[in-house]
């Protein structure tokens, strides 16, 4: 297989609280998940070797941005808060583990019941006649979640109104749902548009730009795709619109989810398209 030489040359720069991390010094291996699903991924890292004085340096809640490639070609894969940092000893080595969460979880937030005029329950109502990008926003807004973008196939108008109790995620997804939309973490920010809709990467996938080997067809409840593995490739993500051009997987396909990783020896991203 003839691969470009823009793929030699792997860089891996890790960024959290002032510091920066790189393979240049560093041994640092990752798994970095991404879905098209609103349950935020979560990403794992391996420095090798730091000093006590640095680990402590790596903060809990802190940013954290993972970024990969080839000299001349590096781009985000992943944007988080820190969760944990945990350190081992592995024979001669000390490794520390970091956990990073893409996003927030909101999966959890309630409509609190404390602040509430009535006593039983707190309900988040609108009116009849409210379109759902109105309570989509409000939503969002109670939530504290920053859309970095929406497009709904269609702005479902509520003739009833709508009310919200109980989880407010629960209800935002179902709003989200009956617009014909989806909603999902992208390298970390959250984007709400039809799950047929992608971002045009504009990138063609073959041998010599790091395809490993042909994609393999797949069919899981009625949705019908490709398997691919390549090179790692920091453009491929959620919702990424590549051309592939191999012997089985020919034109332009989404990818719904997929890993990259970095692991001491492979250097990797496996994916699925549509």
């Amino acid at each position: 297989m003839t691969v470009s030489n823009q793929l030699f040359g792997r860089v891996i720069r890790v960024k959290t609280n002032g510091l920066t991390f790189t393979n240049d010094n560093l041994e640092i291996r990752f798994t970095v998940p991404f879905d098209d699903d609103p349950k935020p991924n979560v990403s794992k890292i391996e420095i090798f070797n730091l000093s006590n004085d640095t680990i402590n340096r790596i903060k809990r809640g802190a940013t954290c941005t993972i970024e990969a490639g080839y000299r001349g070609d590096v781009g985000v894969i992943a944007i988080g808060k820190i969760t944990s940092v945990l350190t081992r000893r592995e024979g001669v080595d000390k490794i520390t583990t970091i956990t990073v969460m893409e996003g927030d979880d909101y999966s959890r937030i309630k409509v609190d019941k404390k602040n509430s005029t009535d006593k039983k329950s707190l309900k988040i109502t609108f009116k009849k006649g409210t379109e759902a990008s109105v309570i989509i926003k409000r939503l969002c807004s109670v939530l504290g979640i920053k859309l970095a973008y929406m497009k709904l196939p269609k702005d479902v108008v509520y003739k009833n109104g709508y009310t919200v109790t109980g989880l407010i995620l629960n209800n935002l997804e179902e709003v989200v749902r009956d617009c014909g939309a989806s909603m999902y973490y992208r390298r970390g920010q959250m984007v709400i548009r039809s799950i047929k809709e992608g971002t045009d990467e504009r990138f063609i996938l073959k041998e010599d730009t790091g395809l490993i080997e042909s994609p393999e067809p797949f069919e899981e409840e009625g949705i019908k795709g490709y398997k691919v593995k390549c090179l790692l490739q920091h453009r491929i993500t959620t919702a990424s619109i590549i051309e592939i051009q191999s012997k089985t997987a020919k034109g332009k396909y989404r990818a719904r989810k997929g890993e990259h990783r970095a692991d001491g020896n492979d250097f990797i991203t496996e994916f699925e398209v549509i």
